[in-house]
């Protein structure tokens, strides 16, 4: 079987209503690597404890734990994943593709993130939703009008995906999915993530490591087991 030599779980420590969390997530489960997550804060392992900061010396999450390696960064975590795990890169390799998937990663993390975030925590509702129209404006004129065939947003699936797809979400559970669903090729693509099987050939849907919000005000984070 595909990577039944990981045998120990990684480790992954973060929150259910992160996004930057949900990202590493699903990286695990397309490239195939299984993740124990656990949930940071007072009622379990604090931000400011002796055990946290010794993985991450600023306190910030996710961070991750590979028997005696720690990262911290999303980033750093889901390239780390990417390459540790199997199948195909989900770093494109034409040079033009892989500029895109970079640029419309970025857009996410600098333009999208910080709207979502107020979305979660209940703050400048109406402001944040008009920021968001903007931006997924964006991606579905990337969408419609990409150079590479393709469900999504530089043709063949990629970390520029994982990086808006936990976003997509966010906003389906806040109540605002008209973002995605008043877009038709936004919602095209939408539906695609949530149908896409691991690339790693596993039988896997990395969707699935999404939260509802009931696991989110639980603070409930979804595990990858893929080789268990």
């Amino acid at each position: 079987m595909i990577g039944e030599h990981l045998h120990t779980k990684i480790q992954l420590f973060g929150l259910p209503g992160d996004p930057d969390t949900l990202k590493c997530l699903m990286t695990a489960g397309e490239k195939g690597v299984d993740i124990e997550s656990r949930v940071v804060g007072t009622q379990a392992l604090s931000t400011d404890s002796q055990e946290f900061r010794s993985m991450s010396p600023f306190g910030s999450i996710p961070c991750l734990r590979d028997v005696d390696f720690t990262l911290c960064g999303t980033l750093t975590i889901m390239s780390y994943l990417n390459d540790k795990g199997f199948g195909p890169s989900l770093i494109p390799r034409n040079g033009v593709a892989r500029a895109l998937h970079y640029q419309w990663s970025e857009f996410a993390t600098h333009h999208v993130a910080p709207h979502v975030n107020d979305l979660l925590a209940d703050k400048e509702v109406d402001v944040a939703v008009s920021a968001l129209a903007v931006a997924f404006d964006a991606l579905d004129a990337q969408l419609r009008n990409k150079r590479y065939k393709g469900a999504f947003i530089v043709g063949e699936f990629s970390l520029a995906d994982i990086h808006w797809a936990p976003y997509a979400h966010c906003c389906e559970l806040t109540g605002h999915g008209e973002l995605v669903s008043a877009r038709p090729a936004i919602s095209d693509w939408w539906q695609a993530v949530q149908e896409h099987k691991s690339t790693s050939k596993e039988n896997f849907i990395a969707s699935s490591v999404l939260p509802t919000m009931d696991e989110i005000r639980g603070r409930h984070i979804r595990s990858v087991a893929i080789n268990a």
